[in-house]
C-alpha cells in the first residue's frame, strides 16, 4: 500500500482528498485499500454504518470490479437496514451506463456482524491460520488448499505477501512465531516435509525432512531454554523438535516415541515445556520436551515409552512422580488446544462428539464434559475479559463461538459471517485488541475484533433468524413469502417488508427439506418433508393442517421437490421425471437435460427447468419434452437454484450459483435480461407473480425489483 493512504487518521485524510464513507459514489469507485485503510477513522452513526456496510463483504470488494461493488454494497446496506443508502448505491453511475435493472428493495441481515474488521478473499480453501505479535506489529497467515501460504497485517488489512509453498496438495499444519527478531511461518503437507518461511522476505530459509517415509501430520511451537521450537508428530508415531533458528533440528532437542497422533498441542506446565499428544485409541499424553519423558514419569519408564510402538494407554505408573500420562477419552480425539498465557496450564481436547476441559498440572479432567462442541472443527484458546475462554468452529456451515471457560457458557454471541464450514480459527492481541482469524470452505479469511459489539446503530429487517428454506405464494391476491428458520417453524412473510403474518403455519419440523405451495383443488396448499420423509400438508387459506392426505409415495427419496400441476400435486425427480401423486402414474415427457430445477405452469403451459449441476440451464414444455427456447448461458460455475416465471409480459427464466451470481434471462429468446452479485452461493430462487426476485443466499434473503 503506498503511505498517502496512511495515516493517524485515515478517515479524515481520505475525506480530504475527496471522497468518503457517507459518499457513495467513493466506495464504489475508490480503490478497495484506500477505503479499507479509511474504515477505522469512522467517526459518528453514518460513517460507523458505513465502515460496517463496506467490512461485510470485504473479500468481494478487493478483487471484484465498480459494477459488482455496487451491486454488493447496496445489497449488503439493506442487509443493515439503511434503505437511503442502499438507493444511493445502487444509483452510482459506471462509465455512463445505465443503471443495474435490478435493485434491492429489501434484505436480511441474520449474516451480519459488525465485529468484522477485515474479509480477505483465497485462492481456494482455508485449511490452516496462525498469527504472530512481533514489537507490537501482529501477523495474520492462512494455508490453503491449493498449496498456497498468505499472510496480512490485521491491524490494518493490508496484504504483505503470498508464496506458493510447494508442498504438494494442500498446507496441511502451520504455526508462526518471531524468531531473531523476524516473523516465520513453519507448514507442513502432504508430501512429508516441514518448511521454514521469512515472512518479511517471502521466501523459504530451511526445510526439514523426517526419518524414512514418515509424513508430518500437525504442528505446534513451544519455547525450549527461552527459544521457540517447532514440534511436529509424524505418522511414524514420533514427536519430533526442530529450532528455526538453527535452520536445523538440533542434535540435543529429543526425539519421542509418543505413538500415532491424531493431534497435537503445546504448553507450560510447572515453567516446563510440554508438548500434548492425542491419539486415536482416545488418550491424551503429556511430555517433557527437554528430557523427552512422559510428563511425571519417573526411571526406566521413559526408554519404555521410547520402544517405538504405540504404548497401551497405561500412563507412568507407581512410585511418586506425578502421572499426566494418560487421559482416557470415549472417542478418537480429534482436536487438541492450547494457551500458555493462562494463569494455569490447561487444554481442551474434543472428540466428534464431546470436548473436555484438561488441567494440565494435575492430569485431571475439569468438571463436566463442555457444551455445544458437537462435531468441532478448530479451537483456539486466549483470554477476552480476563477469562479463559475458547473461540470453537463447527463441522458445519455457521458461526463460531466464544465460549467461556470458567462459566461454560456463551461469553460473546457467535462470530457470523462465514457462509460454509470454518476449518481454521486463531487468536492474538495486537495494540490492546483481541482479535480471531477465522479460515474456511468459503475460501475466504476474517479478522474479528472480540472487543467489539455485534450488532451496528442500525438493524436490520425481516426475520432474525437464519432461512433455511423458502417459497412464494398468493394469498388472497397478496404475494407472500414462506420462510423456515432455524427456529424449526414455517411462517408467512410479507414481501414488502418481511413482517410475519400471523402466527406460525406449523409447529417445529426438525430437519424440513422440501417446502412448496402450489394450487390443490383450488385451495393454496403447503406441503412440507422432513429428513425422516414425515409428511405434512396445510390449507394455507385456513392455515389448517389436513390429514390423510398423504401416501408412501410422497416419502420416495427419488423426489427431488414437490410441485403444482392441474390441482395436483406431483414429484418431481432430479432427471426432470414428473410423478404425479394423485394418480400414480408419470406424466408429460421427459427433459433432455439432468437436473431439474423448478417447475412452473406459465400461460397454461407446465415448465420444467432444468441444468442444476451444471453450468447451463434450460427450459421445456412437459407435455412433449420439446425445449422452449435456447440454452440460458453464462454462468461459469455449477448452478444451484432456478425458477420462471413472468416479467412485463415476457417469460423469463433465472439461476443462481455457488459463486452468488444471479442471472435472469428472455426464456424464449434466451438474451440476458440482468446479472446480481451476492456474497455467498444462491440456495433458492423465486420469481414472483408481479415480476419480483425472491433469493436465498447464505443464511439470508433478499427481495429485488425490476426497474
Amino acid at each position: 500500500m503506498s503511505s498517502d493512504s496512511r495515516s493517524d487518521g485515515p478517515g479524515r485524510e481520505v475525506t480530504a482528498v475527496g471522497g468518503g464513507l457517507t459518499d457513495p459514489a467513493w466506495l464504489v469507485h475508490a480503490e478497495p485499500e484506500r477505503v479499507v485503510a479509511a474504515l477505522d477513522g469512522a467517526v459518528g452513526p453514518e460513517e460507523v454504518l458505513a465502515a460496517a456496510v463496506y467490512r461485510a463483504s470485504g473479500h468481494l470488494h478487493r478483487d471484484a470490479g465498480a459494477r459488482v461493488r455496487r451491486q454488493v454494497l447496496a445489497l449488503d446496506a439493506a442487509r443493515y437496514g439503511d434503505r437511503e443508502l442502499a438507493a444511493g448505491l445502487a444509483d452510482v453511475t459506471i462509465d455512463q451506463d445505465a443503471p443495474d435493472p435490478w435493485v434491492v428493495r429489501w434484505a436480511t441481515g441474520t449474516g451480519l456482524d459488525s465485529r468484522l474488521r477485515y474479509a480477505w478473499p483465497a485462492p481456494a480453501e482455508v485449511g490452516v491460520v496462525a498469527t504472530v505479535v512481533l514489537e507490537g506489529r501482529g501477523l495474520a497467515v492462512a494455508g490453503c488448499e491449493d498449496g498456497t501460504l498468505h499472510w496480512w497485517d490485521p491491524a490494518t488489512g493490508e496484504k504483505l505477501g503470498t508464496v506458493v509453498a510447494d508442498h504438494t496438495g494442500e498446507v496441511r499444519a502451520l504455526v508462526a512465531a518471531a524468531v531473531d527478531g523476524r516473523p516465520v511461518a513453519v507448514t507442513a503437507g502432504s508430501d512429508g516435509t516441514v518448511r521454514v518461511w521469512d515472512l518479511d522476505a517471502g521466501e523459504e530459509v530451511a526445510r526439514y525432512h523426517p526419518d524414512g517415509d514418515s509424513r508430518v501430520t500437525a504442528l505446534a511451537l513451544a519455547r525450549v531454554e527461552g527459544r521457540p521450537v517447532v514440534v511436529g508428530c509424524g505418522t511414524d508415531g514420533t514427536v519430533r523438535m526442530w529450532d528455526p533458528a538453527a535452520r536445523a533440528r538440533g542434535g540435543e532437542l529429543p526425539v519421542i516415541r509418543a505413538g500415532i497422533a491424531g493431534a497435537l498441542a503445546a504448553a507450560e506446565v510447572d515453567g516446563r515445556p510440554v508438548a500434548v499428544t492425542g491419539h486415536n485409541q482416545g488418550a491424551i499424553r503429556t511430555w517433557d520436551l527437554i528430557t523427552g519423558r512422559e510428563f511425571g514419569a519417573r526411571g526406566d519408564h521413559t526408554e519404555d515409552l521410547r520402544s517405538g510402538s504405540e504404548s497401551s494407554g497405561e500412563g507412568g505408573g507407581g512410585g511418586t512422580g506425578r502421572v499426566c500420562g494418560t487421559m482416557q477419552l470415549e472417542a478418537r480425539t480429534r482436536l487438541l488446544a492450547t494457551d500458555p498465557t493462562f494463569a494455569s496450564p490447561l487444554a481442551v481436547s474434543a472428540n466428534a462428539h464431546e470436548a473436555y476441559l484438561w488441567d494440565l498440572a494435575t492430569g485431571e479432567r475439569v468438571g463436566e464434559p463442555l457444551p455445544g462442541f458437537w462435531f468441532a472443527q478448530a479451537a483456539a484458546l486466549t483470554v477476552c475479559q480476563g477469562r479463559p475462554a475458547a473461540l470453537v468452529a463447527f463441522d458445519r456451515s455457521g458461526p463460531v463461538e466464544l465460549l467461556d471457560l470458567s462459566a461454560r457458557k456463551s461469553l460473546h454471541p457467535p462470530l457470523t459471517g462465514h457462509h460454509r464450514t470454518v476449518r481454521a480459527v486463531a487468536t492474538a492481541v495486537v495494540r490492546g485488541r483481541h482479535l480471531a482469524v477465522t479460515g474456511g470452505e468459503d475460501r475466504s479469511v476474517r479478522i474479528w475484533d472480540l472487543d467489539g459489539e455485534r450488532e451496528p446503530t442500525s438493524r436490520p429487517t425481516g426475520p432474525e433468524e437464519p432461512v433455511r428454506k423458502l417459497t412464494t405464494a398468493v394469498l388472497d391476491g397478496r404475494p407472500v413469502m414462506l420462510t423456515y428458520g432455524s427456529d424449526t417453524r414455517v411462517r408467512i412473510r410479507d414481501l414488502d417488508g418481511g413482517g410475519q403474518l400471523g402466527e406460525p403455519v406449523s409447529g417445529p419440523i426438525n430437519g424440513l427439506e422440501r417446502l412448496t405451495v402450489g394450487t390443490v383443488d383450488g385451495r393454496p396448499t403447503l406441503i412440507t418433508r422432513d429428513r425422516a420423509r414425515a409428511v405434512r400438508i396445510w390449507d394455507l387459506g385456513t392455515r389448517d393442517q389436513l390429514h390423510g392426505r398423504s401416501t408412501s409415495e410422497y416419502a420416495s427419496l427419488s423426489i427431488t421437490f414437490f410441485a403444482a400441476v392441474g390441482g395436483r400435486f406431483v414429484g418431481v425427480t432430479s432427471e426432470g421425471r414428473v410423478w404425479d401423486l394423485t394418480a400414480s402414474a408419470w406424466i408429460g415427457v421427459q427433459p433432455k437435460q439432468w437436473g431439474a430445477l423448478a417447475l412452473t405452469t406459465v400461460g397454461g403451459r407446465d415448465l420444467v427447468l432444468t441444468g442444476r449441476g451444471a453450468q447451463e440451464v434450460r427450459l421445456w414444455d412437459l407435455a412433449t419434452g420439446e425445449p422452449v427456447g435456447p440454452p440460458l448461458t453464462g454462468h461459469g460455475i455449477r448452478v444451484l437454484a432456478g425458477a420462471v416465471g413472468m416479467l412485463d409480459g415476457r417469460l423469463v427464466a433465472a439461476a443462481g450459483a455457488e459463486d452468488g451470481a444471479v442471472r435472469v434471462w428472455d426464456a424464449t429468446t434466451g438474451r440476458p435480461l440482468g446479472t446480481y452479485a451476492f456474497p455467498a452461493g444462491v440456495s433458492a430462487l423465486e420469481v414472483t407473480p408481479d415480476g419480483r426476485l425472491v433469493v436465498g443466499f447464505g443464511p439470508d434473503i433478499a427481495v429485488l425489483a425490476h426497474r
